[in-house]
């Protein structure tokens, strides 16, 4: 493992982007996004991906003309064009005007077409709540899951986010339809690792820990088996009826085609709580719960009891002292971009 200061991390980035083509503004954005995404301990959705966004630049899957265009609007609920550019800008923006619009109808929702990959999906939460408001996202993908009781991968492992503002820094669960994200398999076939449960099926069929076998079938285990297959169904209808955009099947599709996955379907939601509740006594009773639940006596499988998000804060700082960690192959190959 190898530890990036913050500063040349971000530079080397931009100057990868840059030498792709992209501007010099969205570069520098771009770059202290993957960045922090891999200081708050998702480099599955930081630096380990940053390699194929810049390839995806390349081939137009990415497109530098793209532009967020507003379609429809109704009271707090907007419809927008994502224009197939970048998908972490397009959802960062998505997300502000989901904020904005709270702050005027009590919530706000946008739901986005046309976008693509938005890397990690909680910092969108994470951005609602650092506004003083209740976010959450979704997006549908490419298929990478069976529909339970199917053998052929059709449906997508739909990721979603909800955080919830607090007091000590947001509360927030950020988490795919399948038992493990595809990043997670990637990163343990890298280490040469398997999973600590099942993650997926072989080719016959069977439950496999092996993430290399999963990567290859792309038959992921879904989260909760049937609860989670209806979960990622119904997440990725729910933002094709309200954007008019692609489902998992036509992005698949489109996927086979030009052999890149593109025109993903996002939805995101901010609720303003503090407009009708009162955040002092809000505050307090999330600490109550957060300490009863943080209460409960240990199992003896040495699992840590926590809260969903409250390691983020101290792996930013430590990364922000120490350096970003990142793998030595994945390093390079960054470097290689730039």
């Amino acid at each position: 493992m190898l530890y990036i200061a913050k500063q040349e991390m971000e530079t080397v980035m931009e100057r990868a982007l840059g030498k792709a083509g992209c501007d010099e503004v969205r570069a520098r954005r771009l770059a202290q996004i993957v960045t922090e995404n891999t200081m708050d301990g998702s480099a599955t959705h930081g630096a380990n991906r940053f390699p194929r966004l810049v390839d995806e630049v390349k081939s137009g899957v990415i497109r530098l003309d793209g532009a967020m265009t507003k379609v429809s609007g109704f009271g707090g609920l907007e419809v927008w064009d994502g224009g197939f550019g970048f998908g972490p800008l397009n959802a960062e923006e998505a997300m502000n005007r989901a904020v904005e619009m709270a702050k005027v109808h009590g919530i706000g929702c946008v739901s986005l077409r046309n976008s693509n990959h938005w890397m990690r999906p909680g910092r969108f939460g994470w951005q609602a709540a650092e506004a003083g408001m209740i976010g959450i996202c979704w997006s549908n993908t490419g298929g990478n899951m069976p529909v339970w009781g199917a053998k052929d991968v059709r449906m997508g492992n739909n990721p979603i986010v909800i955080a919830v503002p607090g007091k000590r820094g947001p509360v927030m669960v950020d988490m795919a339809m399948s038992q493990f994200a595809n990043g997670k398999l990637e990163v343990a076939k890298q280490k040469g690792e398997q999973m600590p449960m099942p993650c997926g099926w072989d080719e016959d069929g069977n439950l496999t820990t092996d993430p290399e076998t999963v990567l290859r079938t792309k038959r992921l285990l879904p989260t909760g088996y049937w609860k989670g297959s209806a979960f990622a169904m119904v997440m990725d209808f729910a933002c094709v009826v309200s954007s008019l955009g692609m489902s998992t099947p036509k992005v698949s599709e489109a996927r086979a085609e030009n052999g890149a996955e593109a025109g993903h379907c996002q939805m995101f939601i901010a609720i303003n709580c503090a407009a009708v509740a009162d955040p002092d006594q809000a505050d307090q009773l999330l600490e109550e719960a957060e300490a009863a639940y943080l209460a409960s006596e240990p199992d003896g499988s040495g699992t840590e009891i926590r809260i969903p998000g409250q390691s983020i804060l101290e792996k930013r700082a430590k990364a922000e002292a120490e350096g970003v960690p990142v793998l030595e192959g994945t390093w390079e190959k960054i470097l290689a971009k730039a």
